[in-house]
């Protein structure tokens, strides 16, 4: 069978696992010039529990199963149906096991029901995972054709899965990947283009864009991505989320599917996805109070600190004051691609609306990030080209016009030991300097102490089209240093304040590239996000600093609000 009749055969079995009476006609489906945004217009497919369920946080859903008010099964129902919705709107889904869901709710419920106890903390809670996480019957392709029919079993699942299944979570769906999973979009021969809902002219991000795109879909309450150069950050900074990306050994990265396998340094991490922050925050603790450094020998032994989370929120500013004592750094650009118009301005909202609340901002100019991401991306390149290429030929498919570089390389002679080694000097000589300038801000600190985080761009662009994502430097710095980095929301594009820049003279080609990628009129609508970085394996201080920015954007009294 060539590739494109394996294609089609996948494509297809994922459509027989939607329900007839979910199926969507083409009528159904609006063009993108009729409706470009399709985050709400969903609604219509669904019953009034429906929506009230599935437009619940984590919180309230966890609460009102534990209380009765809904049954797993009904919470499971409910986004099962809004899920398969969101996949024939968005191309989002990867795998589905509904019916398995369905089962495993009803479990749940009769547990509930003979004992008067849940399961764990997160009893009947629809989890949503990245196609990367290999889960007991389903397949982990990862958008290689030729990694179709190897069905994952128990065996292969990792400690997150089934840590997540000890807990009460229900899995349902997987989101689908890029081919290779080294893409800042998502696109592979198997699902196709996972688009953007808010501006389905666009890309839902990647590598894990289907699962932003089925969470802001509201497809799922919580999903789980992996970040490698900004694989979770850039997907909820394109799709209105919170993510986290925690330092590498905090939370268990076994059981995945991989394009680096054995790759000893700057490997993938995993974080959560959702969709407000408390559960984030809820999600992350849940797996770190499992002690999964038990079981994984990856995972640092390092308990939940509430006392760290909690010192940040004594310092953060009381609601309707100007008291905030936290001091931020601030970096705009980084002096080699400047941000569309959109970013710029979302940077400006969050630092006017911290200002405006007593936090002290300092600018952030560090050592150059470029060069840094060179480094990093000539180690990814030491193993992943050979990788890439042996997936892809595996069955024929051509590679996706993004890979060809990385297709083509792998023809040439690998590095050799010394040179990789030499690599990974470079990357530790540049984040020794890198941890330097951080401490030396302490001198220009009117708290005369170092910064608490820094707040930056997670990309040049809010989302890009199709083909068109290429820079990893704002996100992927993150990487090089193993910080730990969160992403939120801001605003979104606005074709009548965010205009073309005719003028603007480009510092280099890459900056140019992506400048002339703007367009206000297309870019309208699409979701802006940023990100807050903190240092090594600081994932309750980078929540707390969420929160705190989160809390300023909301008491925001500017002239323009940054939600609108």
């Amino acid at each position: 069978m060539d590739w494109q009749s394996i294609a089609q055969a996948k494509k297809a079995t994922l459509l027989s696992l939607v329900p007839v009476r979910w199926r969507l006609k083409p009528s159904d489906i609006p063009s993108v010039a009729a409706l470009r945004d399709v985050s709400g217009y969903i609604c219509r497919f669904l019953t009034p529990q429906e929506l009230a369920i599935t437009g619940s946080t984590s919180v309230k859903i966890l609460a009102n199963a534990r209380s009765g008010e809904w049954s797993a099964v009904e919470i499971t129902r409910a986004f099962c149906h809004r899920a398969a919705i969101a996949h024939q709107l968005t191309n989002c889904l990867s795998e589905i096991r509904f019916i398995a869901a369905e089962r495993q709710a009803k479990e749940l419920d009769e547990y509930l029901y003979q004992t008067g106890r849940t399961l764990g903390p997160l009893h009947g809670l629809p989890v949503s995972l990245k196609d990367r996480f290999n889960i007991n019957g389903l397949e982990s392709a990862c958008g290689y054709i030729s990694w179709l029919g190897q069905t994952k079993n128990s065996e292969s699942e990792g400690t997150l899965v089934r840590k997540l299944r000890q807990l009460g979570a229900v899995f349902f769906v997987k989101t689908n990947v890029p081919m290779s999973m080294l893409m800042g979009e998502t696109s592979n021969n198997i699902i196709g283009s996972t688009i953007n809902p808010y501006n389905r002219n666009l890309s839902a991000g990647g590598a894990s864009g289907g699962e932003g795109a089925l969470l802001a879909m509201k497809g799922s309450p919580l999903g789980w991505g992996s970040d490698i150069a900004g694989s979770i950050r850039i997907p909820c900074a394109f799709n209105n989320l919170y993510g986290l990306r925690p330092s590498f050994g905090r939370l268990p990265a076994s059981g995945m599917a991989t394009s680096l396998p054995g790759l000893p340094t700057a490997g993938s991490v995993i974080g959560p996805m959702t969709a407000d922050l408390p559960s984030l925050e809820m999600a992350t603790k849940a797996i770190i109070d499992t002690s999964p450094w038990k079981e994984d020998f990856d995972v640092l032994e390092m308990p939940w600190s509430e006392d760290k989370i909690q010192t940040i929120r004594n310092r953060a500013c009381r609601h309707g004051e100007s008291d905030g004592k936290l001091t931020f750094g601030v970096m705009n650009y980084d002096k080699f691609v400047l941000p569309h118009p959109p970013v710029n301005r979302a940077m400006k909202l969050v630092t006017e609306a911290l200002l405006e609340r007593g936090y002290e901002v300092i600018e952030w100019d560090p050592p150059l990030h470029s060069p840094a991401i060179d480094i990093l991306f000539q180690i990814f390149g030491s193993t992943a080209g050979a990788s890439v290429r042996q997936a892809i030929d595996a069955s024929g498919e051509p590679p996706l016009p993004q890979l060809l570089s990385w297709y083509r390389d792998s023809e040439t002679q690998p590095a050799s030991s010394s040179e990789f080694w030499d690599l990974c000097r470079r990357r530790d000589e540049y984040r020794a300097a890198y941890n330097e300038y951080w401490a030396s801000t302490q001198a220009r600190s009117a708290y005369k102490r170092p910064i608490d985080g820094v707040i930056l761009p997670v990309a040049p662009s809010a989302a890009t089209e199709e083909g068109l994502f290429s820079y990893y430097a704002y996100s992927g710095i993150v990487n090089v240093l193993d910080y730990t980095s969160g992403s939120f929301p801001v605003t979104f594009a606005d074709r009548s304040l965010d205009f073309e820049t005719p003028d603007y003279e480009p510092m280099n080609l890459t900056d140019r590239s992506v400048w002339r990628t703007y367009q206000k009129d297309l870019f309208d609508g699409a979701p802006v996000g940023l990100q807050v970085m903190g240092k090594r394996l600081q994932e309750e201080k980078v929540i707390g600093l969420m929160e705190a920015i989160t809390a300023a954007l909301q008491d925001y009294t500017g002239s323009e609000s940054p939600q609108a």
